[in-house]
């Protein structure tokens, strides 16, 4: 009744026009979901009706129904951060990307010519940063990133916020998009390579857990899942030479825009493809012996350049530790005090300040930089810090070997590592009920890689080639996650190249017509 009132009233003075109507029927939550509503229908025809989205053999509507069934699990994944992470709103890492995109759009509606610099990196500085961004904490990635990726997913989402009035579900399917996108050119490059249904490739693709949940939410995963599929078309797709090599650089570009470790850990395979074009015999043998031998000379004989590189990872390493034992990070004017989450009860946390209760050993960190930790009693004396990070211990959090700057620690690390990455999480590993679907996950790749290995077809020199190429990549990215990781679900989510990269292998080497031939 209040409602008819107030409709009744406006319109006796001949002001109740449709846009007041319609604000005054549709709640707030009314208006988001008639409006995620109105773009899903948009992409889902899009998807299926769009000539540049069509690929030969596949059904018209399998894109359309796989862009749903992900938009589905996009809620899903609002839910998990929500709930679960957070306390009723979004949190973590999806709440601070949605947040500090906002900061960075409403740059725009204070001065477009800033908001195109932060876009562009041409003309942004620190001063530009400090007039506007400081209430961000992921524009500044620190000293340690050679590129900042966390910069660009907050560019790609702030052009969002101008469709979507900040809503995170138009952003999912956004998100959605891209990553269908990717999964397509992804078909269209595996595809090129085995006579395997193109719809069993799909699904193949889009049913893996860890790939579904990821690359539907609004993390980096939907753009990495571009740039692999960019690159898988480019690379193994029977196309002319500049079509190839157009993939391979806009590939090559997103992956570094937004995902760059994975193109460190395909730079040994991209070596390694050199060597093998231009030796006349024993190319694979051959290939490999020439890269083994170049990267122990280089790290022979650049023993700087080699202590930097293992100093890097000791801190990555480091940062990713303390991240996942939990803490408190608060900032004292020149860097931070890092508090572990058993001194808690000697803080006072009040009004995003800490407080000591009595004398504390803390850590000076150089978080983001190359300085290394320094232990310092801290006095008693009533000063308040402002908190930059507080957070619990993780769930999933697994102790892994400390490196402390020995190259010949790293080197022994590196077994750990590999079987952290490509094995874990084990039945009794720490974490929620979220570390069972990777478990089955892993039990299902591997699997189904037996599984082809078993029903394999005749490997030729192309697919060896192929092969090998993987095999490097999947070990040289398992090394270098496994030896800065701590968190098993970080683990998951940075592996999904690596569990990409398995299910190419078993694709093309499963023999399609093996029914066929037990039946002869």
């Amino acid at each position: 009744m209040p409602l008819l009132n107030l409709c009744q009233t406006v319109v006796e003075f001949g002001q109740c026009d449709t846009k007041l109507l319609i604000l005054l029927i549709f709640t707030p939550k009314k208006r988001v979901l008639i409006y995620s509503i109105l773009i899903f229908i948009a992409i889902f025809l899009f998807t299926r009706y769009s000539r540049v989205m069509r690929i030969e053999g596949l059904n018209k509507w399998s894109l359309s129904i796989a862009f749903a069934l992900k938009a589905l699990i996009g809620v899903y994944f609002l839910f998990i951060y929500t709930e679960f992470y957070g306390d009723g709103a979004l949190s973590a890492d999806a709440g601070e990307f949605m947040e500090e995109s906002r900061i960075l759009n409403q740059v725009f509606w204070e001065s477009p010519l800033d908001y195109i610099k932060f876009l562009t990196g041409v003309g942004d500085n620190t001063e530009l940063q400090h007039q506007y961004l400081l209430e961000t904490h992921h524009w500044d990635a620190g000293a340690q990133a050679l590129i900042n990726d966390n910069k660009n997913i907050l560019r790609l989402h702030s052009l969002f916020h101008f469709a979507s009035s900040g809503y995170p579900m138009i952003h999912v399917l956004f998100m959605c998009l891209i990553s269908i996108v990717g999964t397509r050119h992804l078909i269209i490059g595996v595809s090129s390579k085995t006579d395997l249904n193109k719809n069993l490739i799909l699904w193949a693709f889009i049913l893996i857990p860890s790939v579904l949940f990821w690359t539907s939410g609004i993390l980096k995963e939907p753009m990495m899942l571009l740039g692999v599929g960019l690159l898988a078309r480019g690379l193994l797709d029977n196309k002319s030479r500049l079509k190839k090599r157009t993939y391979i650089f806009l590939g090559t570009i997103v992956l570094l825009g937004f995902k760059p470790y994975v193109i460190f850990a395909l730079i040994p395979t991209f070596i390694f493809i050199g060597f093998y074009k231009i030796l006349p015999k024993f190319k694979i043998i051959g290939a490999l012996l020439l890269l083994v031998i170049i990267t122990s000379s280089s790290l022979l004989i650049f023993s700087k350049k080699r202590e930097q590189m293992v100093h890097l990872i000791t801190r990555k390493q480091q940062d990713f530790k303390n991240i996942g034992k939990g803490g408190i990070f608060a900032w004292n004017g020149d860097g931070f005090y890092y508090f572990e989450p058993s001194q808690f009860p000697d803080l006072i946390v009040k009004n995003n300040q800490v407080i000591l209760k009595k004398p504390l050993k803390a850590t000076i960190i150089d978080h983001g930089g190359f300085e290394s930790p320094i232990p310092i009693l801290i006095p008693k004396d009533g000063t308040e810090w402002p908190i930059y990070f507080k957070r619990d211990q993780s769930r999933g959090y697994i102790e892994i070997a400390q490196i402390d700057d020995s190259f010949s620690q790293l080197m022994m690390n590196i077994p750990g590592a590999i079987r952290n990455c490509l094995l874990r999480p084990y039945i009794n590993d720490p974490g929620s009920w979220l570390k069972y679907p990777a478990l089955l996950e892993g039990w299902l790749v591997f699997l189904f890689i037996f599984y082809a290995i078993f029903k394999r077809l005749k490997i030729t020199k192309e697919l060896k080639l192929i092969i090998v190429s993987l095999l490097l990549f999947i070990f040289t990215l398992a090394i270098i996650i496994g030896l800065t990781t701590p968190v098993l679900g970080a683990i998951v989510r940075y592996r999904i190249p690596i569990t990409i990269a398995i299910v190419i292998i078993g694709i093309i080497i499963i023999n399609p017509h093996f029914k066929r031939k037990a039946k002869a």
